[in-house]
């Protein structure tokens, strides 16, 4: 039980340390009364700029590096990483290099 709540109280860290580097950078934006327009037609109060994120390569070598951790806990068997444009064709060419 011990080892479930520091595993837990581990990944809640990096997740507060990643939304913390992505707000040093200005990557996340909020608009509540004016939501933005996806390219997918949804609209969202929030918004994140990952394209941002590759103007800060330590940044972007954390984020990768915890990317990286999720997907080998939680797809340890996945053969195959695909990115979406804009900002995650980048990500998916850099992630295997992990």
């Amino acid at each position: 039980m011990q080892l479930k709540i520091l595993s837990l109280l581990c990944s809640m860290t990096n997740e507060k340390t990643v939304a913390e580097k992505l707000l040093q950078i200005n990557a996340v934006k909020l608009n509540p009364n004016q939501p933005f327009t996806w390219a997918s037609g949804w609209k969202s109060p929030i918004y994140c700029d990952n394209r941002k994120i590759l103007s800060y390569p330590y940044i972007r070598d954390f984020i990768k590096s915890e990317m990286c951790s999720i997907i080998f806990e939680q797809y340890p068997d996945a053969d195959i990483l695909a990115g979406v444009a804009t900002a995650g064709i980048a990500w998916v060419l850099w992630l295997p290099t992990s």
